[in-house]
């Protein structure tokens, strides 16, 4: 078990999940076809692209600002730098360390208790998780429905969707029933963690405003704000994804571009990789493979295979790379002091 946990092994971990998708991804790929599909992306629409993707942001901030609302009332545009900071973090460190890092910021710049702020991206999580079962079923049901010559999405996506549906319902379910009755839900909380092994009474102290950092979900203006800016944030994201298939001519309908944002945005849920390389790009490729075909070969010398491959890199670069530079700027420049002790008892 200490061999298990030593900080060695998480990046080795992370390294290793990352080389085997990557091996999946560009197995049996025609390179000299990659490089011909690059050649013939239009540059104005992936740079259109990047504007709209920015602008995805913002709204994840602004939703952030109705999450963190009964806690404290700040400006997205405050906010939109420790988000950037959290997404470049996480970009280049594993296991969502860019969590604990925007948790951080939020408490030194805002005064936000850690445990409630890390409680509140938590909550921006389910809501992501929310919209991408959205769009898993609208793209799943667009599929069905032959929505512009699509064949059915395949056993894989329309099973993850059955599963998702009632997880976030039950999830939803729950996290309302803990802000709305939080007393309760801390009692109940603190006898389960009283068998802890891991420092009972350090636990019970972050139970309180980590309940704290939930409470928008007893609030029902504050969860129509997280829903509404949800939803303009990943269509946002997903009208991205569809520009960056319009500079490789893929010419696919809209909701096969839902069923991307979904597939590759799930797979990466896992905390194992930096940024979800590997996992991402194999992903993107594998929902394109079910469509592309249709189309035939696209460009002298570039199959579906060469194009699938070209697309997904340059749409995991353009998700990465930009936020990664910006976050780590940001944090650079608030030059926020990073200490250990400053998250105990939940502070």
């Amino acid at each position: 078990m200490r061999a298990l946990s030593a900080p060695w092994l998480r990046p080795l971990l992370g390294l290793a999940v990352s080389t085997a998708f990557i091996a999946l991804f560009l197995r049996n790929t025609d390179f000299g076809g990659v490089a011909r599909a690059f050649t013939e992306a239009s540059p104005l629409w992936i740079v259109a692209a990047l504007g709209v993707y920015f602008a995805g942001i913002a709204a994840r901030a602004w939703r952030w600002h109705y999450l963190l609302r009964h806690l404290q009332a700040i400006a997205w545009w405050r906010l939109f730098p420790i988000v950037a900071i959290g997404f470049g973090v996480n970009n280049v460190l594993p296991l969502r360390t860019g969590e604990l890092v925007r948790a951080h910021v939020l408490a030194q710049r805002h005064g936000i208790s850690r445990a409630s702020g890390l409680s509140s991206i938590f909550m921006t999580r389910v809501y992501d998780g929310l919209m991408l079962t959205v769009f898993l079923c609208v793209g799943v049901g667009c599929s069905l429905a032959g929505v512009g010559g699509m064949v059915w999405a395949g056993a894989a996506l329309t099973a993850g969707m059955g599963f998702l549906v009632f997880g976030m319902i039950g999830a939803f379910v729950l996290f309302g029933a803990v802000a709305r009755n939080p007393e309760r839900a801390e009692a109940l909380l603190a006898r389960l963690v009283g068998r802890s092994p891991w420092g009972a009474e350090r636990m019970r102290g972050w139970l309180g405003p980590v309940i704290a950092g939930m409470g928008a979900q007893a609030n029902r203006a504050q969860v129509r704000g997280a829903l509404w800016t949800s939803l303009i944030a990943w269509a946002l994201e997903a009208v991205m994804y569809a520009m960056v298939g319009e500079a490789f001519g893929l010419g696919l309908p809209f909701p096969v571009y839902l069923l991307v944002a979904a597939a590759a945005n799930i797979l990466i849920t896992a905390p194992s990789t930096s940024g979800g390389v590997g996992p991402f790009e194999w992903a993107t490729k594998a929902v394109l493979l079910i469509y592309l075909p249709q189309l035939g070969e696209l460009e002298p010398g570039v199959g579906a295979e060469e194009v699938g491959i070209a697309y997904a890199a340059t749409l995991h670069a353009l998700v990465l790379i930009p936020i990664s530079i910006v976050g780590l700027a940001s944090l650079w420049l608030f030059h926020v002091p990073l200490r250990r002790r400053e998250w105990a008892g939940g502070s």
